[in-house]
């Protein structure tokens, strides 16, 4: 299993970052963190190729336990030569990572749901 579920998506940079923050809304996250890493960089001058990352939760069962072993998921936008690329971390990664829990029911939950939010914001 790939360890990112990622979409290549027809839209500018900015407009499927306009696109992500959307998803995110309708299905029902919030993004706790934006990060946009080319500015950062480059204004320390490193210049990179354009990189933000959303940190997002659900709103509804985020006090849960379990699911917060998950959180933040991350979704990664970035440009990759003329196309821009959505991706996210799967949660059921973190399946292995905390084996004593089990996570598996919440993690597949979580991934459907992420794996919606890319396809939606790529669509």
């Amino acid at each position: 299993m790939d360890y990112a579920y990622r979409r290549v998506g027809t839209k500018d940079f900015t407009q499927t970052i306009e696109a992500v923050e959307e998803a995110v809304r309708l299905h029902g996250f919030v993004v706790q963190q934006f990060h946009d890493i080319r500015a950062r960089l480059t204004a320390k001058g490193f210049p990179i190729r354009p990189l933000v990352i959303f940190e997002i939760a659900p709103v509804e069962g985020a006090d849960d336990e379990m699911l917060s072993l998950l959180l933040p998921c991350r979704i990664n936008v970035y440009q990759e030569g003329d196309s821009v690329v959505v991706a996210a971390l799967r949660p059921t990664l973190f399946k292995a990572v905390f084996p004593e829990h089990e996570l598996d029911a919440v993690a597949q939950r979580v991934e459907a749901e992420v794996i919606e939010l890319v396809d939606a914001a790529v669509g």
